[in-house]
Parts: C-alpha cells; structure tokens; sequence
C-alpha cells in the first residue's frame, strides 16, 4: 500500500514539472509582461538579451523569469539583458504574495522611479531575486530594493549608484526579514 501511495504522489509530482512550460521572450511575446501575463504557476518566462523598457508585475504568480544566464550560467547574459524602467515606477513589482518560488534571476535594474522600491519593490511578498545588477533607480525608500512585510532572498546581487531621498539607497527592509548571500 506505502509503495502505491509514494508512486501516486510522485506520478503527480513528475505530471506538476512536465507541465511546467518556458515562454520565450521575444520571439513568442513581446515584452517581459506579456510573458508573466500568458504564464502559468511553475512556468519560466526566458528572455533574451536586448533592453527592455517596461515596469513588470509578477501579479502573484509564483513563476521564474529569468535571462539566458538561468541556461548557460554565462554572466555575460546578465549585462545584456537590461529592464529598463524608463522612470515609470518601479521596474520590478511583486506585491500580491508571491513566494520564494517567484523567481527573478540574471537581469540587470535600471532607470526604475517610485516612492518605495524604484528598482525592485516587494511588499507582503517573499521571492528570490538572484544574479541581479540593480543600479540608476530613485526612490523615496529602498531606492535599489524596498521589501516592507517581506521576506525575499538575496544571493549574487550588485546594487549600486541608487539615489533614496530617505532611507535605504540600496536595500530598505521594514518589518521584514532577508537571507543575502553574495550580496
């Protein structure tokens, strides 16, 4: 019966990862938010080096978008594949309870503007940010990074050149808690 059992709950593990699917960006989408908007729990949204100018917003989908660097572990990708948010908002958005499963991994941040969180702003949410340059943004607080009742990960990120007119030029966390590695 226990061999039954582990054999149904792993054919349904093995089902979850086979369904998972990559959506290639530019050439199936256009931009990185259509990308995360056509995407589904577990899929990775691929982009390919270029710069793009766009605020995205995971919109609480646990998904993993990522530049040639999450394929290659070429660091080359992470200069070439620029988010540029063209002083908009902030260039990256997670605020509606994405977990570590949220996966933002070998981008560079730049030109991101708000009141929190020019670069990368991350409110009542906890995703894994990893390979990152985050660099020229402005805010009020957390000018690189702001994470308010967060809890995100950190490993091999540069955040530099960041102008905050309050607190936190590069990493502002409030009521939060963080693991940085390489950071």
């Amino acid at each position: 019966m226990k061999k039954k059992v582990f054999l149904l709950v792993f054919s349904l593990f093995c089902a979850g990862i086979v369904n998972a699917a990559i959506l290639n960006v530019p050439s199936e989408y256009p931009s990185i938010q259509t990308g995360i908007d056509s995407a589904s729990v577990g899929d990775t949204v691929l982009v390919q080096p270029g710069t793009y100018i766009e605020n995205i917003n995971y919109n609480g989908k646990n998904i993993t978008v990522a530049s040639l660097f999450l394929t290659t572990q070429d660091t080359s990708y992470i200069s070439q594949t620029l988010i540029d948010g063209d002083s908009l908002g902030a260039v990256v958005t997670f605020v509606n309870g994405e977990n570590s499963t949220a996966v933002l991994k070998g981008f560079s941040i730049t030109r991101g503007l708000d009141y929190t969180g020019g670069g990368v702003n991350c409110l009542n949410s906890s995703p894994s940010l990893s390979h990152l340059k985050i660099f020229n943004n402005m805010a009020k607080n957390g000018a690189g990074v702001s994470a308010v009742f967060s809890d995100p990960t950190f490993q091999e990120i540069k955040v530099y050149d960041n102008t905050a007119l309050e607190y936190g030029g590069g990493i502002y966390l409030a009521f939060s808690e963080s693991h940085i590695e390489h950071a």
